[in-house]
């Protein structure tokens, strides 16, 4: 008699499971390179807009300087409209008509940047002076002497700054306005 029987034939389970676990694995794989990519962009990005932003203020600071030592490099804006714009048009365009560039009296890092900060100089008019909040009226007025004097006039001015000149490199562009105000 014959006792070598034939095993029964495989039905192939243990391969599926194997290649279901194989695309799973796959799958969170991806996943992970996926998020770590993101990650790196938004690093990448934040480092960038933070470059910028400095480089906007060194701008800011610049123009500040620049038109307290010398109140003509403004543009009068309440001559060219009767309201001045919000920002200068050309704020995000590469145009540099109008815009100073920002002296090396500043430390600025141009290499990382891309290209130097600009500021651009408006005169808002003329305003009240140191005293617009109407201290000469007040309680100390009436016991100290001295608040009769009429409050002197003060130029006010906006300064736009700008990280560098807007290019299609898809570097970012930071803009910022302070205002400032010199008594005459």
């Amino acid at each position: 008699m014959n006792t070598n029987r034939l095993p029964r034939g495989q039905s192939g389970a243990a391969l599926l499971v194997a290649l279901i676990m194989l695309l799973i694995s796959t799958m969170v794989g991806l996943a992970s390179i996926r998020g770590t990519t993101m990650n790196e962009k938004m690093s990448s990005n934040m480092y960038d807009r933070s470059l910028s932003y400095q480089g906007a203020e060194a701008a800011l600071l610049a123009g500040e300087a620049a038109v307290l030592a010398n109140p003509a490099i403004a543009v009068d804006c309440t001559v060219v409209n009767a309201e001045c714009p919000p920002s200068p048009a050309t704020t995000f365009t590469s145009t540099t008509t109008g815009w100073t560039t920002v002296d090396a009296g500043f430390k600025v890092n141009d290499a990382l940047l891309g290209s130097t900060p600009q500021f651009y100089v408006e005169k808002m008019g003329v305003v009240g002076g140191t005293d617009e909040l109407g201290l000469g009226e007040s309680a100390n007025c009436s016991n100290y002497a001295g608040c009769d004097e009429a409050p002197p006039n003060a130029a006010s001015f906006r300064i736009t700054g700008r990280s560098g000149i807007p290019a299609t490199d898809g570097r970012s562009v930071v803009a910022l306005q302070i205002t400032v105000k010199q008594n005459l």
